[in-house]
């Protein structure tokens, strides 16, 4: 059952003073907070490397009416329809942080080479955190490709290109032929350093294409942005939504979901597929390099049915997802193994 949303709920960021927050009213954890985490932090057990299984690259275009999306590693998705190639916050880099040798490590390398990638024609970025934006990969992009670069208010300047169109939320832009961007609400943060805290915007993609309509959730903790995302645009066909980096709750859940409210948001979108993402890459908080899996699994097999978003795939990283309008997981499954 979904609640009525307030009267002009969600309509652009509220900004005051030049800082950003949540449409809800809902604040980050202060210094206190941080400090309380870290000093009580029980993490639970990750790898320091995973190899996986090499896939076939990615095919150079998709205009067959299908949506093709490989997720390379963490919330980086190559996103292939009407023939347009969609990066969404590609990083590459071996570690996130402010120079090359500081930030958490990646434990297992990017499924798709970066040589393997096709020419990319857009980036999507959700918002300033490094395991989202990261610099190095944009310059190599930007080198190569020189994609047009979606984003929020007031992140273009981190960003190394000049090609760049920053949203607000529900600003819209077309890009291709009957293709079309909307950047979303998200209920998150940003900054990158000690002084940038909350001065640039953080949200999700919406993209409506004539083969159906995409979501990408960026990073975000629950909420009703998800009711309103559903009731703007209708059912999603896919989704690209996160899984991990979640515990502690009482820390992490203002920022991120965990694997039962990814459930939850995709059936509130009535999403055709979704696919997991922002997991098993880089090691952010206390969940186990497989609890996001393992606790999404138990989510799926505690519903009753099989309503319109519990469709929700772990794939192997480098395979892809083949979704079509009206297509279920049955015959997707019929279609992959024939």
């Amino acid at each position: 059952m979904t609640l009525p949303l307030p009267p002009n709920a969600f309509e652009a960021a509220p900004c005051r003073r030049g800082v950003f927050h949540n449409a809800s009213g809902r604040e980050k954890h202060g210094l206190a907070g941080v400090l309380r985490w870290l000093l009580t932090r029980s993490r639970g057990p990750w790898p320091t490397h995973v190899e996986d299984v090499p896939v076939a690259p990615p095919v150079a275009k998709v205009d067959d009416g299908s949506i093709r999306a490989t997720v390379i590693g963490h919330a980086t998705v190559l996103v292939q329809v009407d023939g347009l190639n969609i990066l969404t916050d590609p990083v590459m880099s071996e570690r996130i942080g402010p120079t090359p040798w500081t930030g958490p490590k990646r434990v297992r390398p990017p499924a798709v080479p970066f040589e393997a990638i096709p020419p990319i024609d857009v980036v999507l970025l959700s918002h300033d955190h490094y395991d989202h934006l990261d610099r190095p990969t944009l310059r190599q992009l930007v080198a190569r490709d020189n994609p047009q670069i979606l984003t929020g208010l007031r992140v273009g300047a981190k960003v190394p290109s000049k090609n760049v169109v920053e949203l607000d939320w529900w600003d819209s832009h077309a890009i291709g032929a009957g293709v079309t961007a909307t950047y979303v609400p998200a209920e998150h943060f940003s900054g990158r350093g000690l002084f940038d805290r909350d001065k640039s915007l953080w949200g999700g993609f919406v993209l409506e294409t004539p083969h159906g309509r995409i979501y990408f959730a960026g990073d975000t903790a629950m909420g009703l942005h998800f009711q309103a995302i559903r009731e703007r645009f209708g059912p999603m066909t896919l989704s690209l939504m996160p899984i991990g980096a979640y515990a502690p709750r009482w820390f992490m859940e203002r920022v991120h979901i965990d694997p039962d409210e990814a459930l939850q948001a995709s059936l509130t979108l009535e999403s055709q597929t979704t696919l997991a993402i922002h997991f098993a890459t880089f090691d952010l908080a206390d969940d186990a390099y497989d609890a996001p899996t393992h606790a999404l699994a138990r989510a799926i097999s505690h519903l009753s049915d099989r309503p319109a978003g519990s469709d929700f795939r772990v794939l192997p990283f480098g395979e892809a997802a083949i979704v079509r309008i009206g297509e279920g997981a049955e015959a997707a499954a019929r279609r992959r193994f024939a």
